[in-house]
């Protein structure tokens, strides 16, 4: 029988966060609140900036994690070396220890958004793993027990990765150059990988914390970089390297599950119990939605179709009807799902938006609002 009904009568998210506190488990249910539907699920969560916090602060209340969409990055925390600036960062855990909200820290190490004094200083191998090590210890200690879990290292792997280079072994990023920019790969192979996650156990284990260490990528669905990814966790155990997790980014087109629907679903699933299998946990860490098929395609519509939104809506609810599905592990010694992240808050925000036409791709509309994709997830 299904825990919830689709005749469930439109709340407002005005009236949701009128009952985050101080109501029964039955009215918490009835305001329609994710963080209480989900709770003995997994958490839910959405990617916030400072402004965030006033401007979205009737939807927020749904959510028990938030994630830093830009705020702890390396540009933004260390924007010259040994100056760090934490402004941003602290806001959203202060107001996330006061709102009975968990943190996920975004991201130890990324190939972008360096501040430009790192590819100065990473010249070698050396000089590049010594201030991985610094820019991971410095960070996980000031940040501390604030945070639940890491995405240690961020999109090591190819955008695509293809067969031929499955069989080299050679799927990792490399050949990138610009401004913010470090070509890790380049200057030592596996080992920034590596030492990013040892530095993070070392610093989580030497302060007595406990969080989770996650490697974070996109296009996790496409089976070949499933693969690569499934290598690149196996390497990780195999040389004793602890990692506890990988988080599925989850950027998705609308359009690509229109094109053949089970067979996106079957690969979306086929990725999570990839990744469970090898005893690690799952989180989808950047989920939405893009309603265009190209980020360059003029805007269409003003106001998203009422067919097109029930579309998205069928494929959130058979992302999360999945994600439920692998909640608790599904043999003895696999991983789970342990949480689901849409990267920002409502439509308004997201930054899938571009210059060309708004996107639509969250669960709350421009007008913060619940759209049909939010009551597509509470109908089990």
């Amino acid at each position: 029988m299904r825990r919830f009904k689709k005749a469930i009568a439109v709340i407002s998210a005005a009236a949701c966060a009128s009952c985050i506190s101080g109501c029964t488990p039955t009215e918490a249910v009835s305001s329609g609140l994710l963080r209480d539907i989900y709770k003995d699920v997994f958490r839910i969560g959405a990617a916030v900036m400072p402004y965030s916090l006033d401007k979205y602060e009737n939807i927020l209340p749904h959510f028990n994690s938030i994630t830093a969409e830009n705020s702890m990055k390396w540009r933004v925390t260390e924007p010259s070396e040994g100056k760090y600036d934490y402004t941003d960062g602290d806001a959203l855990v202060e107001w996330a220890n006061a709102h009975d909200t968990a943190v996920r820290g975004h991201c130890l190490l990324w190939y972008k958004s360096l501040p430009a004094w790192v590819s100065g200083k990473a010249a070698d191998r050396e000089s590049a793993l010594e201030i991985i090590d610094e820019r991971v210890a410095q960070t996980i200690g000031h940040f501390g027990s604030s945070i639940y879990a890491w995405d240690v290292v961020n999109e090591a792997l190819c955008n695509t990765v293809t067969s031929d280079m499955l069989e080299s072994g050679e799927f990792y990023r490399t050949n990138v150059s610009g401004a913010g920019v470090v070509d890790w790969y380049a200057l030592c192979g596996f080992d920034f990988i590596e030492r990013a996650f040892v530095a993070a156990a070392d610093a989580r284990s030497a302060l007595g914390l406990d969080f989770d260490l996650y490697y974070n990528d996109y296009g996790l669905n496409n089976p070949n970089k499933r693969e690569a990814c499934v290598r690149l966790v196996e390497r990780l155990r195999n040389n004793d390297v602890p990692i506890d997790g990988v988080g599925m980014q989850a950027h998705y087109k609308l359009s690509d599950y229109l094109a053949d629907k089970d067979g996106f679903m079957r690969e979306f699933e086929n990725s999570i119990v990839a990744f469970t299998e090898l005893g690690v946990d799952v989180q989808i860490t950047e989920l939405d939605i893009r309603v265009y098929a190209n980020k360059d395609e003029p805007q269409r519509f003003d106001k998203l179709p009422l067919d097109v939104e029930t579309a998205q809506a069928e494929m959130f609810g058979r992302i999360f009807e999945i994600c439920r599905k692998y909640a608790s592990p599904h043999r003895v010694g696999t991983g789970k799902v342990t949480g689901i992240t849409t990267w920002g808050v409502a439509d308004a925000n997201n930054a899938q938006n571009s210059a060309m036409h708004k996107e639509y791709p969250l669960l709350f509309s421009i007008e913060s609002t619940p759209k049909k994709a939010y009551y597509s997830i509470i109908d089990f």
